[in-house]
């Protein structure tokens, strides 16, 4: 009998998540902000990201355990991540990409600073909810090095908010 009780209480427990996490697919536009700290050499700056901004759609497997957020970044650039999915939780599976960051170089002995945009790999992880109005909220960490320059990355205040297209 306890074992019969046990049994239906998981599998209407399951159903539960998976009717949740299918209410959650679809389509979504997103942003990403924050601040992430180059380093050279032992010199370190903070360093805000360009936001990115664009379309992001939700997809889960059959079971409602797992899914794909797809992002095509407006500016060309697109990306899956995989994440599992407990309840509302959200878990990124690691994911190495791209992305420009906009270096400044300040130069003392001519007393001024360029900008340059540098391209960095980064390993990217986070986690993020699926909130009670539609949204879907990532908190993202980077680490990772320019592509063609000595720098190095590291970010752990990343933002996406993913808000949910109109039905």
């Amino acid at each position: 009998m306890y074992l019969i009780l046990g049994v239906s209480t998981l599998l209407l427990s399951a159903c539960k998540d998976t009717a949740d996490v299918r209410q959650a697919e679809g389509g979504y536009t997103y942003k990403t902000s924050g601040v992430v700290t180059i380093n050279q050499a032992g010199e370190t700056s903070e360093v805000h990201l360009t936001p990115e901004t664009g379309t992001m759609v939700l997809s889960s497997n059959r079971n409602g355990s797992e899914a794909t957020l797809s992002f095509n970044h407006s500016g060309g650039d697109t990306y899956d991540m995989q994440v599992r999915l407990e309840n509302d939780s959200i878990f990124l599976d690691p994911l190495s990409r791209t992305i420009d960051v906009e270096v400044s170089t300040d130069t003392l002995a001519f007393g001024t600073v360029t900008h340059q945009r540098e391209a960095f790999e980064v390993m990217v992880n986070g986690e993020g909810k699926l909130m009670s109005n539609g949204d879907v909220c990532l908190q993202l960490r980077y680490a990772g090095h320019a592509l063609n320059e000595n720098y190095t990355l590291t970010g752990k205040d990343i933002h996406v908010h993913c808000k949910r297209n109109a039905r």
